[in-house]
């Protein structure tokens, strides 16, 4: 379980985006890891304060404000008062959504957005982003006001906000070396591969790799092979199989092992991500796709 208390509000699957996700949630003395998500991550903050390391800065997030959190950009934070902690919202934005919107606001075709600061100070977009989350998890708005509310809001914080645009890629540049011991790595996030044949792979000594690997790529070998495990869990969480056997699939020991680390990096269980994915994916069944459906 993830270390300290934790209380968690909500989560959310948003069944007419693939990727488009809502996490609500409370924390006091829980701190997450280094690790990084697939997806752009918003975040508005209810209350308390957030301490992270973030863009290879330290940033305290407090109640009020914005955190813009680029795809692959690795973090981790803690309660800047473990007595308090904080309260916050999460929208976590599949990059090509944000790069439709970035798009709809003049940024080259397939530029992802990048920010100067990660933290926003912007009560009119805090305010869009509030109607917007609360539209988007509530079932009794149409999917036409939740689709018009994400836009506006998208667009709102990229015309405000967003700096130079760089193009989308999938992965970090980085040396040969260590770009061979990445797409290892990648090839079976399950396989239980040793440092040697990582090091190997790259031409490098064993402590050059994880030296260069953490400094080109933010985080160590075992750090990326558990996120892209995590990664693979998500998938598998949305399906049929059961919990022990996701874990198994996904190259953890065993469930406990899966509910442990998913917990601790994520901020919810395997078990509530997964009611949330099937929840989501029988309202997807009942959605009435037309021509405004585009987003």
């Amino acid at each position: 379980m993830p270390r300290g208390a934790r209380t968690s509000d909500g989560f959310w699957v948003a069944p007419e985006v693939p990727g488009l996700e809502l996490h609500q949630t409370a924390h006091t003395r829980w701190s997450a890891p280094k690790h990084s998500h697939d997806a752009f991550s918003l975040v508005a903050y209810d209350a308390g304060a957030h301490a992270m390391h973030l863009q290879g800065q330290r940033v305290v997030a407090t109640a009020g404000s914005l955190l813009a959190i680029a795809p692959g950009e690795m973090h981790e934070g803690r309660a800047a008062d473990s007595e308090v902690g904080w309260t916050y919202r999460i929208l976590y934005v599949p990059p090509e959504l944000l790069t439709r919107a970035a798009e709809e606001a003049g940024a080259p075709a397939g530029a992802l957005p990048g920010f100067a600061s990660p933290l926003l100070q912007d009560a009119e977009l805090l305010a869009s982003f509030v109607t917007t989350f609360e539209a988007l998890k509530d079932g009794a708005a149409t999917w036409l006001e939740r689709e018009e509310r994400l836009l506006g809001l998208l667009v709102s914080l990229l015309r405000r906000h967003a700096g130079l645009t760089r193009r989308g890629q999938r992965a970090p540049s980085c040396t040969p070396g260590v770009r061979r011991a990445r797409e290892l790595l990648e090839a079976d996030p399950t396989r239980n591969i040793s440092l040697e044949e990582l090091a190997d792979a790259a031409g490098l000594s064993p402590w050059h790799l994880v030296r260069a690997f953490h400094r080109q790529l933010g985080q160590t070998p075992q750090v990326y092979q558990r996120s892209l495990r995590l990664r693979r869990a998500k998938d598998l969480l949305a399906g049929p199989l059961p919990m022990a056997e996701v874990a198994l699939a996904s190259g953890f020991t065993d469930q406990s092992h899966l509910i442990k680390h998913f917990g601790r990096t994520l901020g919810v269980t395997p078990g509530a991500y997964r009611a949330a994915a099937h929840a989501g994916r029988e309202q997807r069944k009942h959605v009435q796709y037309g021509a405004g459906t585009s987003l």
